[in-house]
């Protein structure tokens, strides 16, 4: 089994954040806000699927959601809240700050 980086960077102001691996919820954060000298506001690591996964992403207090589709080997998973929609881009695995 291979595990996900994911990074909450910026935007995120005590929000409830949820992460889904295929539908199942995989963590589940509460108030989580983005500390302003990193830019991010929580990185975690959750285990995928030996074979792709589509990751769905809620923030349940502003009612925003976003997911996206992986394949092959991802190397980590970059969320923010830009202009008050939920941004879900694949990253390189580079921008581990912890």
């Amino acid at each position: 089994m291979q595990e996900l980086l994911i990074i909450l960077q910026g935007g995120f102001e005590e929000d409830n954040v949820t992460v889904f691996v295929n539908g199942k919820q995989a963590r589940r954060d509460t108030e989580l806000s983005t500390n302003p000298l990193l830019g991010i506001a929580e990185e975690v690591a959750i285990p995928l699927p030996a074979r792709g996964a589509t990751i769905g992403v809620d923030v349940t207090s502003r009612g925003l959601s976003g997911g996206l589709k992986l394949s092959g080997k991802p190397k980590s998973l970059l969320v923010s809240i830009e202009d008050g929609k939920l941004l879900v881009r694949e990253g390189t695995g580079r921008e581990a700050f912890l």
